[in-house]
């Protein structure tokens, strides 16, 4: 697909979606004038502990690029992960991926082959835990609540077992010419490069794990900020639901698209639309907020010592 052909299908899925948020917002008017920000002093520990889940990236990072061979300090490695992320807000089809494979190939004339390799193997074990912990907490809401949503009970069980046999089989797929169909194949054919790395591979499922639980305590006090209580083991759900959204990511930073998937799977387990998407707007707000500073920050920091070099 021609790169403006995938900013117009960016852009009008954008408006598209704005579009039905604000109707949504009308419609309910009065369902949202009901919540208030009881707890604002939470927007402290969110901003902290959005930057954690920036730095738990960081470590990430740097632990794969080490099994290529690719040193760089924590530091260099932080700043340009907040870059990734504040690209990927600000152009479509998760954006600042690519500025990260330029700058890592312009710098240390790493092969793309290679940085799709790493971009597998996170993606196949935030699929692989994502799914497990989805599994796991919707039985558990089952059996307090006896509510749960059998069809996304399925999907999780369904991309659990997909990618268990990913990590254990590894089959060598054959690409092909539908672009969706692609993503999913590139990601499995992409893990045969990092797998045999034992070290790596544990340390890259502790990280996810804690990056996802960071997440769910994140929503959680989302929620909180509105003063809306709900059990953590929902947010656990609901992050983990939202952790598969990653390839589905049309519009920058799937503005809408994780919203929407949020919302939708909050319904099945008895929260509302307007709590759910009060408070992922919140965490939206909180995203764009601490991104839009840092990222032109390490942006010129990284282009004035790459120049200095």
């Amino acid at each position: 697909m021609k790169l403006q052909n995938k900013k117009t299908i960016s852009v009008i899925s954008l408006l598209i979606i704005i579009a039905l948020l604000i109707y949504y917002i009308n419609k309910n008017e009065e369902s949202f004038a009901t919540l208030t920000l009881t707890n604002p002093l939470l927007l402290v520990v969110l901003v902290i502990l959005f930057v954690i889940g920036y730095i738990l990236t960081s470590i990430l990072n740097n632990e794969l690029l080490k099994a290529l061979n690719v040193r760089m300090s924590l530091s260099e490695s932080f700043a340009l992960s907040i870059i990734t992320g504040f690209y990927n807000l600000i152009t479509p089809f998760r954006g600042g991926i690519a500025a990260r494979a330029m700058y890592l190939k312009n710098k240390y004339n790493f092969a793309y082959v290679h940085f799709l390799a790493i971009l597998s193997a996170v993606y196949v074990l935030i699929f692989l835990v994502a799914s497990i912990l989805g599994i796991v907490s919707a039985l558990l809401i089952y059996s307090t609540t006896g509510l749960i949503s059998w069809s996304i009970f399925y999907l999780l069980l369904a991309v659990f077992l997909s990618f268990l046999i990913i990590t254990f089989m590894s089959p060598t797929l054959p690409e092909s010419r539908n672009k969706w169909i692609n993503r999913f194949v590139k990601v499995i054919n992409g893990w045969h490069e990092i797998k045999k790395n034992k070290r790596v591979i544990f340390i890259t499922l502790i990280i996810t794990l804690i990056q996802t639980l960071v997440s769910s305590l994140m929503l959680y006090l989302q929620f909180r900020v509105f003063g809306i209580e709900i059990p953590f083991i929902q947010t656990i759900f609901l992050s983990s639901i939202g952790s598969l959204g990653i390839l589905v990511a049309i519009t920058p930073a799937g503005l809408g698209i994780s919203e929407a998937i949020t919302v939708f799977s909050a319904i099945t387990i008895g929260i509302t639309p307007a709590q759910s998407l009060s408070a992922t707007l919140l965490g939206r707000a909180v995203s764009f907020i601490v991104l839009f500073i840092l990222g032109p920050i390490f942006s010129y920091a990284l282009l004035k010592k790459g120049r200095n070099e």
